[in-house]
C-alpha cells in the first residue's frame, strides 16, 4: 500500500506538460479512456492529446467506462448497422477530443483473403469509386499473390458493390466526425486490410467543414447512389514500371453521371493513395487501364430503364439486402 501511495505521489508531482507528452504516445482510444477515468486532472489532460487511433469493432463498454462519459449520439441506419453498438459507444467518448484522428475500421466480412483495392474521390459526397481485383499477381514470372483463384466476374461485381456500401458508411461517418469535431485538422478512415482510405486535411477539409456547418440533418444523412457504372475484364495486364503482371483483372468504376470521364482525378494520392510498392502497383494498374484499355469498358447508366438495379443498390446501401 505504501508503494502504491509513493508511486501516486510521484505521478502527482509531474507537470501537466510531461503527462500530456506521455499520453500523446499512447494514441489508442481504449487506453486513453482508462486514463481519462483516473482523476479529474487526468480527464482534462487526456482531452488535449493531438492524435487518436482506434479499431472497430471495439470492446463492449463496462458500466463505468465509455458508456458513462458522454451522452448518446444518433446516427443514420447505414452507420449504425455497419459499425455496431460498440463503435457508437466509443464515438460518444471520441467526440470529446479536438485533435487529429485516424480511424481504422473493420474490413469486409468473408472476403479478407481476396485480392482487391479501392480508390475513392469525395468531398461532401462520394463522387466516384474505383474497384480493382486481380485473380493473381506475378513478379518476374514468379507467382507473387494468388488470392482469388479463377473467381467469376459476377462474384467480383458483388464484392465491388459491397465495397461501395462500406465506403458510403465510412464517408458518412467522416462527415459526422467533421461536424462533431469542429477543430479537427486531419482525419483518415481505412479498413483493417488497408485496401483503401478516405482522408481529409487542408483545403479539402476546410471545404467539407463549411458544407457540414450549413447542411441540415436530412441533407447530411442523404445517400446518393452512383448513377453511372462501367467495368471490364482484362485477362493479362502487364505493368512496365513496377514489373508486376496481373492476371484475371476485373475493374469497376462507380461514379456520379455529372462527373463522368474525370477518372484521372482518382489518381490523387490524398483521396486514398497506396503506400508501399505492392499497393503502388494497383495505382499503376488503374492508370494502365484508364490510358490503354478504356475502350474495353462496358458502361451502364442507372436511369429509369434500370430501376431494378438502382433500387437494389439503394437497398444495399440502406442495409436492407445484399446483391
Amino acid at each position: 500500500m505504501q508503494m502504491i501511495r509513493l508511486q501516486s505521489d510521484e505521478i502527482s508531482r509531474l507537470q501537466d506538460e510531461i503527462i500530456l507528452r506521455i499520453l500523446n504516445r499512447l494514441i489508442d482510444l481504449k487506453t486513453l479512456c482508462f486514463c481519462y477515468l483516473v482523476s479529474k486532472r487526468f480527464s482534462s489532460i487526456v482531452l488535449q492529446v493531438d492524435a487518436i487511433s482506434f479499431t472497430s469493432p471495439l470492446w463492449t463498454p463496462d458500466k463505468n467506462t465509455i458508456g458513462d462519459v458522454a451522452p448518446s449520439n444518433p446516427f443514420p441506419p447505414i452507420i449504425s448497422s455497419f459499425y455496431g453498438e460498440s463503435f457508437l459507444s466509443a464515438y460518444r467518448f471520441l467526440i470529446k477530443f479536438k485533435g487529429v484522428i485516424e480511424l481504422l475500421s473493420s474490413g469486409l466480412r468473408a472476403v479478407d483473403n481476396r485480392l482487391f483495392k479501392w480508390k475513392v474521390k469525395f468531398g461532401n459526397r462520394i463522387e466516384s469509386v474505383i474497384f480493382l481485383s486481380p485473380n493473381s499477381i506475378f513478379y518476374k514470372d514468379e507467382l507473387y499473390f494468388n488470392g482469388n483463384g479463377d473467381e467469376e466476374e459476377r462474384n467480383k461485381r458483388h464484392i465491388a458493390f459491397q465495397c461501395l456500401k462500406d465506403v458510403t458508411a465510412r464517408h458518412m461517418m467522416l462527415l459526422h466526425l467533421v461536424k462533431d469535431l469542429p477543430l479537427l485538422e486531419e482525419v483518415s478512415i481505412t479498413d483493417s486490410e488497408r485496401r483503401g482510405r478516405l482522408s481529409l486535411k487542408g483545403e479539402k477539409l476546410s471545404e467539407v467543414k463549411e458544407w457540414v456547418r450549413s447542411a441540415s440533418e436530412a441533407v447530411m444523412n442523404h445517400v446518393e447512389v452512383p448513377n453511372f457504372l462501367s467495368n471490364c475484364y482484362i485477362p493479362v495486364l502487364k505493368l512496365p514500371v513496377s514489373g508486376y503482371v496481373m492476371k484475371g483483372v476485373f475493374v469497376m468504376v462507380m461514379e456520379m453521371k455529372d462527373l463522368e470521364s474525370e477518372n484521372d482525378i482518382l489518381m490523387n494520392s490524398e483521396d486514398g493513395g497506396f503506400e508501399d510498392k505492392e499497393e503502388a502497383a494497383y495505382t499503376e494498374a488503374l492508370m494502365e487501364i484508364m490510358e490503354k484499355h478504356k475502350g474495353m469498358m462496358n458502361t451502364l447508366s442507372l436511369n429509369s430503364r434500370c430501376g431494378t438495379l438502382r433500387r437494389r443498390l439503394r437497398g444495399l446501401l440502406n442495409g436492407k439486402l445484399t446483391l
